[in-house]
């Protein structure tokens, strides 16, 4: 049984980008309400579909000073690196009005990859909690942040009650190594949006939907504790 998802469709991109920068800046904003020192962390994921919903959500009159944003997954490499999720947050997402934000880095120089989750978690700790929302994506192969299907340790970073909040992944798949939050961190969001584009990545969503998939993502859709809204795109 899946949890509460709301599944919204949109004709085009821009539409859906529209709508997943309101969701966020919505959840953002009720976070920040809360109390006049509140604080407010989100979450994102990198890669090419959320740059326009990042430039959308840069524009909102938000007290950016009060919020954190953290990557869901990074791969190991500088944040002057054209691959680093980091860099993407800072030029498409921490702009403008959105300048004053902070940004939670997972890459750390001078220590090893291995070294990173541990130094990561104590970072997590001292953010706001639970994250404001978490915007993440999805392959066609159904991974989502860095939790590939092939990935030796899938397993317990698919755990949602699992302990640790991020892990080091490496895959025959990818040239860098990678860390990423677990499904037990993501889930520690008052709302997860996940957006996707194209018609292939429709029959993955409602593949894991169904049940019975070996695609990672099924493990988010079919959890039980938050809700997740779903934004979609041809």
């Amino acid at each position: 049984m899946h949890g509460d998802i709301e599944f919204r469709s949109f004709g085009n991109r821009s539409d859906a980008s529209a709508a997943a920068a309101e969701l966020l800046a919505g959840l953002v904003k009720t976070a920040l309400a809360s109390a006049s020192m509140a604080k407010s962390s989100l979450v994102v994921s990198g890669g090419s579909t959320p740059g326009p919903c990042f430039e959308l959500l840069s524009a909102e009159p938000l007290d950016w000073s009060r919020v954190t944003v953290l990557p869901s997954d990074e791969r190991w490499v500088a944040a002057d690196n054209p691959d680093s999720n980091e860099r993407l947050i800072k030029n498409r997402l921490l702009k403008g009005r959105a300048a004053g934000g902070k940004v939670l880095p997972f890459f750390r120089a001078g220590i090893e990859a291995a070294r990173a989750p541990a130094l990561i978690e104590k970072d997590l700790a001292l953010l706001a909690q639970p994250f404001s929302a978490s915007l993440l994506g999805m392959g066609e192969d159904g991974h989502f942040a860095s939790l590939f299907p092939d990935f030796d340790g899938l397993g317990p970073a698919l755990d949602p009650h699992g302990k640790a909040a991020c892990v080091m992944v490496q895959t025959a798949g990818s040239p860098h190594m990678r860390i990423s939050l677990t499904l037990s961190a993501l889930l520690n969001s008052v709302h997860t949006v996940l957006l996707i584009f194209g018609e292939a990545k429709r029959v993955v969503f409602k593949t894991a939907m169904a049940g019975g998939s070996a695609y990672p993502i099924e493990s988010l859709l079919q959890q039980t504790r938050r809700p997740m809204t779903v934004i979609w795109a041809p």
